[in-house]
């Protein structure tokens, strides 16, 4: 009874749904992102190929039908300024005393969510159940996760408490934060990889935009509806007509989101008018959203998070079956550049003029509540195929289909794996890499000792970096790891002076009470600490030191089974990790789904570590953090970038937070430890072991 009821629920859904059309779909279309797409018109799916089911479904949807934001305000505002200058024109006039008693309406709900939006989502809850009934099941696991804006939360729970009332056996874990933003949300304040502008197209491709404007809306004639003189926008009301029409539309295009008064203002605009603004507003959509002919935008290129993290939990899902559905809720500007690196019905291909793009990326492809559906089948053997669902419906993919809309999964990760490596190269690594390439860290002599000191602060990763070096010339000097653990440790300086070295920095994990190592350590000829129980893989490479002499020195990848092997025939070594560079090529971690990924190789700390050039410089280096504005710390991936950046053959991570330390002879400390929480030098924490050269 239960399901019949929520059957009947859905078709009255679908016909409030299809209350919200225009005339015309393509009038309702001319909405653009605003469009609310009609649910009854969806066609029948395409079955899949014999002796494949659905089993697991991975989600990206935006938010449903919402009331418009800054428009509200920003209309109100010239139309009140445009009337104490007396521009307003008869049927201005008439316009705003209709407008005042709308706004006294919305002003409060700017940005919310409609009962609309929230039904948009119940729709897609339903058709979901009923169109992948395998997927439900037995016991069914949801991880569901959004932005943290309101709307998009709202969305989600309406999505899933539906799903809930229809399925008993429904298991939800649920969470809406920032912390997911760099991969869900790419210009969020807090994503580690924010690259300032990264929506704006570029002079060139802007400059396009304007003439195509002045060139398809009529917007004198517009203007002309509202004031005494057209051109009083610019003169007298410091408002650029662009800025107006684009208003104006959005909000008259708005009001079929909402609950009441759907389509109050379709008598101000002519549907010709209506679609001329359209054009120019799909047109810069597309530059800034999708794939535009010279424009500078990196939307596309941040999708590579999301898609990344799509196939990562897709693969890890599929291995242990623990999650049936994994669902992510966030805004058109997520999901417009995921259709286009996609490249879903060819949505993804470059467009080279406005009147193009309006054939390749209509903006109406990011309706209220659009959303991706992969859905995945497999048969008996385990052989495992994909669908496309975009906004509901079958899509195409850039691959040569197995049956229908049907992909293997293996030829999709192969097609797309390297799109998403490059991209996010392109992000993380290409240009904070050139500042970096580029900084002149101010290498000077330390005395007459061969060895040099350089560093500074560096705007780079949208963040402020406070870096500092030490090198030298390998094979000059002598490498050495120092053990002083339990009662005998010291903090750097203090083990360093005692070991009368040159320089020193930090060496590896350790349990603090006691002061122990938890990784290999082997000083002098004698195996100090045999096992290495910290870090699991992220410890994966040693530093190794041949003999006495402490001029030949080492990194290599290791595990739990090479670790005893590697150091045999070499006087020192010590375990860390992870390793860097390996032969001059950054090491990749993929990201595992897992709190202890993101802590640690996610967010910024401060970092420590040791390489080799390949002209034969050895470098201890030693990167500040948690101290915001000063000295933000980098992430695993940034470090990397760095390492290359200096050129270095070898590199490898050591322990980091409070225990990173850079000491000299003739310096003292050189950076900013944090364990005193203070930005100043004095702050050391007492380590097992330390790295020196002598």
């Amino acid at each position: 009874m239960k399901r019949l009821f929520i059957l009947l629920a859905g078709m009255c859904l679908s016909v409030l749904l299809s209350a919200t059309a225009r005339e015309t779909d393509s009038e309702a279309r001319d909405a653009g992102t605003f469009y609310v797409y009609d649910a009854a018109d969806l066609p029948e799916l395409t079955p899949a190929p014999e002796g494949y089911s659905p089993f697991y479904v991975s989600h990206f949807g935006r938010h449903g039908a919402r009331y418009c934001t800054s428009e509200y305000e920003t209309l109100f505002n010239i139309l009140k300024t445009a009337e104490e200058k007396g521009l307003l024109s008869d049927k201005g006039k008439a316009f705003q005393k209709r407008y005042l008693a709308f706004y006294d309406k919305v002003k409060l709900s700017r940005g919310n969510l409609t009962e609309l939006g929230k039904a948009q989502h119940r729709g897609i809850a339903e058709r979901l159940f009923w169109r992948f009934p395998e997927v439900f099941e037995g016991p069914t696991h949801i991880d569901a996760v959004s932005t943290e804006s309101a709307r998009v939360i709202m969305s989600m729970w309406s999505l899933l408490f539906t799903l809930q009332g229809l399925d008993a056996d429904i298991d939800i874990s649920a969470d809406a934060s920032s912390k997911y933003g760099w991969w869900l949300q790419p210009s969020i304040s807090s994503n580690p990889y924010l690259i300032k502008d990264i929506f704006r197209a570029g002079p060139e491709v802007e400059k396009a935009a304007a003439d195509y404007f002045e060139a398809t809306v009529p917007w004198r004639d517009i203007a002309g509806i509202f004031f005494t003189d057209p051109d009083a926008l610019t003169k007298d009301l410091g408002t650029a007509p662009e800025r107006f029409t684009s208003t104006l539309y959005s909000i008259v295009t708005a009001t079929y989101c909402l609950d009441e008064d759907r389509g109050c203002f379709d008598d101000v605009l002519s549907s010709e008018q209506v679609s001329s603004i359209w054009k120019t507003e799909s047109a810069r959509y597309c530059m800034g959203l999708a794939r535009y002919e010279g424009s500078a935008s990196r939307a596309v290129d941040y999708a590579a998070f999301t898609l990344g993290q799509i196939i990562e939990t897709a693969d890890k899902d599929i291995a242990d079956g623990s999650i049936q559905l994994r669902l992510r809720f966030g805004h058109d500007s997520g999901i417009a550049p995921l259709f286009a690196i996609l490249d879903l019905n060819g949505c993804g291909q470059p467009a080279s003029t406005p009147e193009e793009s309006l054939d390749i990326f209509p903006n109406y492809l990011i309706p209220m509540a659009a959303s991706l559906q992969l859905v995945f089948y497999k048969n008996t053997e385990g052989d495992i195929l994909l669908k496309a669902l975009m906004n509901e419906k079958e899509a195409t993919l850039p691959l040569e289909a197995v049956s229908g809309p049907y992909y293997s999964w293996e030829q999709f990760k192969a097609h797309f794996v390297p799109i998403v490596r490059a991209a996010k190269r392109s992000i993380i690594w290409n240009e904070p890499l050139a500042v970096l390439t580029s900084t002149d860290w101010g290498w000077t002599p330390a005395g007459k000792s061969g060895i040099e000191v350089g560093g500074g602060s560096v705007n780079v990763f949208g963040s402020t970096q406070n870096i500092s070096m030490v090198r030298f010339p390998a094979g000059k000097r002598s490498v050495s790891v120092v053990e002083s653990d339990g009662p005998k440790a010291g903090v750097v300086s203090k083990t360093a002076k005692d070991s009368k070295a040159l320089a020193a920095i930090n060496g590896s994990y350790f349990d603090v009470k006691p002061v122990l190592p938890v990784t290999f350590v082997k000083d002098e000829g004698k195996i100090l600490c045999s096992v290495t129980s910290d870090g699991g893989t992220r410890c994966n490479g040693m530093l190794r030191i041949k003999d006495r002499k402490g001029k030949t020195i080492d990194i290599l990848t290791v595990d739990s089974l090479s670790t005893l092997n590697a150091a045999k025939g070499w006087r020192e070594a010590i375990v860390s990790g992870p390793v860097l560079l390996e032969d001059g090529t950054p090491v990749e971690y993929a990201d595992d789904g897992t709190r202890s990924y993101r802590r640690f190789y996610s967010r910024r700390h401060p970092r420590s570590a040791i390489g080799y050039s390949a002209d034969g410089w050895v470098y201890f280096i030693v990167v500040d953090g948690r101290f915001p504005s000063q000295a933000d710390g980098m992430s695993i991936d940034e470090l990397t970038v760095l390492c290359e950046a200096l050129g270095l053959h070898e590199a490898l991570n050591l322990d980091g937070g409070g225990s990173s330390t850079l000491w000299t002879k003739d310096a003292g400390v050189l950076n900013y430890p944090y364990d005193n929480l203070k930005f100043d030098h004095e702050g050391e924490r007492v380590v097992p072991n330390i790295i020196i050269v002598k």
